[in-house]
């Protein structure tokens, strides 16, 4: 069943993008003085993307070799997770965990996450796991 569009949320969506000037960093911030559930749902629909997302969860800029990809995608879709990268023998996925309302960059090896990171160099401390233990 298709869901009906949340105005109230486009609209808020609209003023941040106004309030911004498009400068993504500074949408971030102002995502971060909205109440957290107004943020997260912001930040894992489509009116939002992945990269805005990103700077709003582990708040700093993500990898160059990641940027364009998660300005591309919709932020909805780390509800099931993005590949960012494979690194040895894992991919290291962006995502959201609904049950804990938390961020994350996991490395999964293919049948499941072997750990999650989150909050700034949760990225970092990804890639260096799948280094150490993935091979």
């Amino acid at each position: 069943m298709v869901q009906p569009p949340d105005f109230r949320l486009e609209a808020l969506a609209d003023e941040l993008y106004e309030a911004s000037e498009d400068n993504d960093l500074k949408l971030a911030s102002l995502l971060r003085g909205l109440p957290t559930e107004q943020a997260l749902r912001l930040c894992t629909s489509d009116l939002t993307n992945a990269l805005q997302t990103y700077l709003y969860a582990f708040d700093e800029e993500p990898k160059p070799e990641i940027y364009e990809l998660l300005l591309l995608k919709p932020s909805s879709q780390i509800l099931h997770g993005i590949k960012l990268a494979t690194v040895e023998l894992a991919e290291i996925i962006f995502g959201f965990d609904t049950k804990s309302e938390l961020f994350f960059i996991a490395v999964w090896n293919g049948e499941k996450f072997l750990m999650a990171f989150s909050g700034p160099g949760a990225y970092d401390e990804a890639v260096k796991y799948a280094r150490e233990n993935c091979y």
